[in-house]
């Protein structure tokens, strides 16, 4: 691809805008609501459709090894055009694995921040395919003091319908980034009241993954980085993927670049985040996880489906929520394209991995400093030459 195919690949996705999850937040938020008692009436856009049967992927590809002087020249010029301290990148297809870095140190795991709740989200839905839980479950039958949490549901939970404030956006918690415990954290949403009754509208917070990877911890025995491992990277057999602990030195983590005031960004370490984004993986680790998802190979088909089934539009921006996977329109020129997978962003991040149906292909970008991992990712595929 040359320089004008590669800023027609950045420019495509550049209406995603920024995939800073941890810490967005829309205007004009609705205040708490006075009364939750019998149905209220939805607030916000409705659903939309679940995504076509013919766009989920249909076979497994294997992850040979693969050179793409192609695919290293967009990387390199997309990093430079984005100004991005480092890039980490993975293309999976027919053809076999695709991967490459800029500007990366010797550490060779990248935090994918918010991508992580993936992880999360399956490592729920086994259990729920076990009959351990339910998706209509209270959170209350395993976390004490949760605001309402005798109406809020693991369901709600996994697709941000619980109405419950993301507790890193206080101004508290902002004024004094630090690890804080699930009591703390719960107590700060507690405070700063529901922006609506469960189920009445949508809105993402990480509060909804904290006490997911409580429900984890309380229903399994085991710490969550240990549940993850056991259920997600050993039973897919993954290799280059592993999830933080509380003390996490993450000497193996590529490191990050000091938050940018000026935006408005404040310290966040990949320790403190816990089961909102805990996973540090390679480029090749992280497409191999979204395949593994998507074949099958750690739930049922169904259920991986049903994971979109009522996808919630996100804010202003073309994608939509499901229960742990995202759906994306990408204004691609000429017609929109369709991916799935998750996104993720932080103070120093930005992390996509997605399955593109027109592509027939995954792709996976993080990088450190500024830039759209969506659009070097869209950049990537482009760069394949098959639309």
């Amino acid at each position: 691809m040359q320089g004008a195919g590669i800023a027609a690949g950045i420019a495509a996705v550049i209406a995603l805008g920024p995939t800073a999850l941890w810490a967005q937040t829309p205007a004009g938020a609705p205040p708490q609501p006075p009364l939750c008692e019998g149905t209220a009436s939805r607030l916000g856009p409705a659903a939309r459709p679940a995504p076509a049967p013919e766009l989920w992927p249909a076979s497994t590809f294997e992850a040979t090894g693969r050179e793409d002087e192609a695919l290293d020249d967009v990387l390199m010029r997309a990093s430079g055009a984005m100004g991005a301290d480092s890039v980490g990148a993975a293309v999976l297809d027919a053809d076999g694995l695709w991967s490459g870095r800029t500007g990366a140190e010797d550490a060779p795991l990248f935090w994918w921040a918010s991508a992580g709740k993936l992880a999360v989200a399956v490592a729920v839905l086994q259990l729920v395919e076990e009959g351990a839980v339910a998706l209509d479950d209270p959170v209350s039958r395993w976390v004490e003091d949760v605001p309402l949490g005798e109406r809020i549901t693991l369901g709600m939970l996994l697709d941000h319908t619980s109405g419950l404030y993301s507790s890193n956006e206080a101004a508290s918690v902002r004024a004094d980034p630090r690890f804080r415990t699930l009591d703390e954290l719960v107590a700060v949403a507690r405070d700063e009241g529901s922006l609506f009754c469960p189920g009445q509208g949508w809105r993402y917070s990480n509060t909804n993954y904290w006490l997911l990877g409580a429900v984890l911890e309380a229903v399994e025995g085991q710490p969550l980085d240990q549940i993850l491992t056991r259920r997600i990277v050993d039973r897919a057999g993954l290799s280059g993927v592993r999830f933080v602990t509380p003390d996490d030195a993450l000497s193996e983590m590529q490191p990050l670049p000091p938050p940018d005031e000026a935006r408005g960004e404040v310290e966040v370490h990949p320790a403190w985040v816990g089961a909102a984004g805990p996973m540090l993986a390679t480029p090749e680790g992280a497409v191999g996880l979204l395949q593994a998802v998507l074949t099958g190979r750690l739930l049922p088909s169904e259920r991986v489906r049903s994971m979109l089934d009522q996808p919630w539009p996100m804010f202003d921006q073309p994608m939509a929520y499901g229960r742990g996977l995202m759906l994306y329109e990408v204004p691609e020129p000429g017609r929109p394209l369709t991916w799935i997978g998750h996104s993720g962003g932080a103070s120093g991040v930005k992390a996509a991995l997605v399955w593109s149906p027109v592509d027939r292909a995954y792709v996976a970008v993080v990088l450190t400093g500024p830039g759209s991992a969506e659009a070097a990712a869209n950049a990537l595929l482009r760069a394949r030459g098959r639309r």
